[in-house]
């Protein structure tokens, strides 16, 4: 009976708690020229979002709007995530925290005096910052929009690498331009995020984090992995107070025990990825946390961007929240994958097999092109992003 007793004050006390919403989005290579143009991208992502009711939308991968980044047109500082939200959520009033990634910040412009913001060709390659990449200052920035207050906000960003680890050793790592690693670089490529709200009358720590990749990029030399988990090993220290090793970083000091905080963000490694060095601190993060899903249901984030059947696929995004804060409610947004195959070259009629409101798309197979029907929905999370969004409700206990 007491038992019973307990369980039905524990329900009732779940029931009336208000659930913190919280929606992640890692959208590909938002440039200020796209925000500024009105891509398509942000007509998709606006379709993807519209079902969705959030408290915190955290975004990876915005550019910070610099004054002539990527030329003269541009003009602002710091504006691109209230011009987005306009865009994507209408004229209702946010707080928003954003601040510059160190992504690009030592990138090179044209013999015209711009910066290359297509970052997929040779010569862009050339231009483009060497140890954080990019090639735009501030590219691959973070941000989110809140619908309350935000108390306090603090941003990481030039915390050099050596005073978090000054155990690491560079000699044996180069840069994609086969120079050595310089004893100066940050241990983040972009930035380590913490703002707090109030949520149900108790203070809730949002930790954001665009980690740099575990993969290598052809560079058999690269310090990529040990970043990432370097990174990620400060995630660890700043929420726990430990980690694989001693750490004493001047101004910095990780969070007071028992605090409520919530993680969210592109950590560029899977956590079912055995040849990286990230894959073991995330486990580590993950036994002292309470994901946003059971690690049981979690299988992909992210998908290559092309429309053909296999694309290939990894789990990178994550919400991830203290132990004191349960999840009720977790999900990755993926396509649905209900697509009508046409086949490949003579093409088949596609309007005898077309369903509903689906749209018809191409892709190359084999050196042929080759199409398929897919629903409008999946459509728009294909343009939107190579990431896929996450939805996560959280009670505070």
């Amino acid at each position: 009976m007491r038992l019973l007793t307990l369980l039905s004050i524990l329900f009732m006390s779940y029931s009336h708690a208000k659930p913190l919403k919280i929606l992640h989005y890692n959208i590909k290579e938002l440039s200020s020229s796209k925000i500024k143009n009105g891509h398509d991208q942000l007509r998709a992502v606006k379709e993807v979002l519209k079902p969705y009711q959030f408290d915190i939308l955290s975004l990876n991968e915005i550019q910070y709007d610099l004054p002539n980044v990527p030329s003269k047109e541009f003009t602002s500082t710091g504006q691109n995530l209230l011009k987005l939200q306009k865009q994507l959520l209408g004229p209702e009033q946010y707080s928003y925290v954003f601040a510059p990634a160190n992504t690009g910040q030592n990138a090179k412009r044209n013999n015209n005096g711009v910066y290359f913001e297509n970052p997929n060709t040779p010569i862009a390659r050339d231009h483009a910052d060497q140890v954080n990449f990019g090639t735009m200052p501030a590219q691959y920035s973070t941000g989110a929009l809140i619908n309350r207050k935000v108390l306090k906000y603090n941003v990481i960003n030039k915390l050099k690498w050596l005073d978090f680890n000054p155990k690491i050793d560079f000699s044996s790592y180069k840069l994609a331009n086969g120079d050595n690693i310089p004893n100066e670089i940050e241990l983040f490529d972009k930035n380590f995020t913490d703002f707090t709200i109030e949520h149900d009358g108790k203070v809730v720590h949002i930790l954001l984090l665009h980690t740099v990749p575990s993969y290598h990029f052809g560079n058999k030399f690269s310090i990529n992995d040990k970043r990432n988990a370097d990174q990620l090993r400060f995630l660890e220290w700043y929420t726990t107070g430990k980690t694989d090793f001693p750490v004493n970083i001047q101004g910095v000091s990780p969070l007071p025990k028992n605090s409520y905080y919530i993680i969210m963000g592109d950590l560029n490694v899977s956590v079912f990825d055995e040849e990286s060095e990230g894959k073991l601190v995330l486990e580590n993060i993950f036994s002292k946390t309470n994901p946003w899903m059971k690690l049981s249901e979690k299988d992909y984030t992210n998908e290559a961007s092309h429309f053909g059947p296999k694309p290939h696929r990894l789990l990178l995004d994550y919400i991830i929240a203290s132990t004191n804060i349960k999840s009720i409610n977790g999900k990755v947004i993926r396509p649905t994958d209900s697509r009508i195959n046409l086949g490949c070259l003579p093409k088949k009629d596609s309007d005898k097999n077309k369903k509903n409101d689906m749209i018809e798309v191409t892709y190359i197979e084999n050196g042929k092109e080759c199409s398929a029907l897919i629903s409008r929905n999946d459509y728009n999370l294909k343009i939107a992003s190579d990431h896929f969004p996450l939805y996560g409700e959280f009670i505070l206990q």
